[in-house]
């Protein structure tokens, strides 16, 4: 089998982290457990497995670093996608719902101190992460986000409209709040340092490995994989998986929700004190994706999603120009400079799954695009709940059988058409708070 090129992109251009060795399934194998999908979540549970003393090989279709959790934004957010803290305790109450919370609210501290403890050539910048209101309809819901997580002793400060326009440099928002322990690091680069010390945990990690088939075989799984397979007392499945079909319903556990990043050049040393001069990462909270941060050489990289997607990289270019030239007006750029794409597992709720497939098969993920803090902790979490140091009773969400999306082929085609009307949505809510 020739192993597939990893495609270049800008988070793998700015990468120091070294790659990790590639090594493809070419012969069978037998382990204690075998984890399907080698990123964050993956890579994180594999580790956890190996120090416990299970031998453990992680398979992925790809190669590290090329899927979500490379490439995306890289912010680092101890909050929820859509849920306050308190909806999160009446949801699962007091006991599941304050374990949750603190998982979530302790995620970018656990990044951290993994880039800290093994020296992670990632980029982390620890500076904090603003959640900026695009409307003043959007102030009460923000501000209850920010009392839930103060309350709860997290860094949380409030921002009114003229501390959020010393923050990001801007007068566009209308107030928010700032996680004190959030921050943005280069995702890629993470990816390749967690395989690193995985890898010296003895994770045996295979790359270019797609897992074709799943079957039960003398109360152990076999997994079929181009080259080889392996045979596996225990499986943990943490890949996104839109075209599986290795098990009957798997790949609609989520809806892809294809989106793209465009990063500028070095802005000049002027706009670079003006521009989040205390370099935070920000997202707002618009229904239309918009989050930024500075990358490594002094850019903006920012998110954005297409309709259509013909001409998609120069379109993504100039949008995001345009888009920064609002918000940052004067600022001159003309069209941003790199370009690039990926996919993020999404559901209807943005809250993650864990899942009990049958015995010794289970399924740990989906974040909805909140998955580089998060994705850590849940992967290291659902380890322990496999290996039984972690009690079901105890587990942030309960577990469930297979959950599918309802409509899943309803749900697709709105992710894909959604983003037209999300806009159009928010401008009624900026030209109501402007009027």
């Amino acid at each position: 089998m020739i192993p597939t090129p990893p495609a270049m992109f800008h988070w793998r251009q700015l990468s120091r982290e070294p790659e990790y060795p590639l090594n493809v399934v070419d012969t069978d194998i037998e382990t204690d457990v075998a984890v399907i999908g080698a990123g964050l979540t993956g890579l994180a549970a594999a580790r956890h497995f190996a120090l416990a003393g299970a031998r453990v090989v992680l398979l992925d279709a790809g190669q590290i670093g090329q899927a979500a959790s490379g490439r995306n934004n890289g912010q680092v957010i101890p909050h929820y996608g859509r849920h306050t803290p308190q909806e999160i305790e009446a949801r699962f109450g007091a006991h599941r719902g304050a374990i949750f919370n603190r998982m979530v609210g302790g995620s970018a501290d656990g990044v951290a101190k993994l880039v800290r403890d093994h020296a992670l050539a990632c980029d982390f910048v620890q500076n904090g992460w603003i959640q900026a209101c695009h409307a003043t309809s959007a102030l009460a819901r923000v501000r209850s986000v920010y009392e839930g997580w103060k309350d709860r002793g997290h860094q949380a400060e409030w921002l009114d409209r003229d501390a959020m326009t010393a923050h990001i440099g801007s007068s566009a928002f209308y107030g928010g709040w700032k996680a004190g322990s959030g921050g943005y690091l280069n995702p890629y680069a993470f990816c390749q340092g967690m395989a690193r010390i995985a890898g010296d945990a003895g994770v045996d990690i295979r790359q270019d490995s797609a897992v074709l088939n799943l079957e039960r075989v003398n109360r152990r799984w076999l997994l079929t994989c181009p080259g080889g397979s392996v045979l596996a007392r225990e499986v943990l499945v943490t890949a996104n998986l839109p075209q599986s079909a290795f098990w009957p319903g798997i790949g609609k556990v989520s809806v892809p929700v294809r989106v793209y990043q465009v990063s500028t050049g070095a802005l000049a040393p002027e706009w670079q004190a003006r521009i989040l001069p205390g370099r935070e990462g920000v997202s707002d909270t618009s229904r239309a994706i918009c989050a930024f941060r500075y990358d490594s050489q002094g850019g903006l990289a920012m998110v954005g999603q297409h309709t259509l997607w013909h001409d998609a990289a120069d379109r993504g270019r100039r949008a995001v120009a345009e888009r920064l030239r609002k918000v940052f007006p004067g600022l001159p750029l003309q069209m941003a400079d790199r370009y690039w794409e990926g996919t993020i597992a999404a559901v209807t709720d943005r809250l993650p799954r864990l899942m009990a497939l049958a015995p010794g098969l289970n399924f740990a993920g989906i974040y909805s695009g909140r998955g580089v803090a998060l994705s850590v902790a849940w992967g290291a979490m659902a380890a322990g709940l496999a290996l039984g140091e972690v009690a079901e009773r105890d587990a942030p969400v309960p577990v469930t059988r297979l959950r599918t999306v309802p409509f899943h082929g309803i749900g697709v085609q709105y992710a894909r058409y959604m983003h037209p009307r999300l806009r159009a949505q928010d401008r009624k809510e900026i030209a109501r708070s402007e009027s």
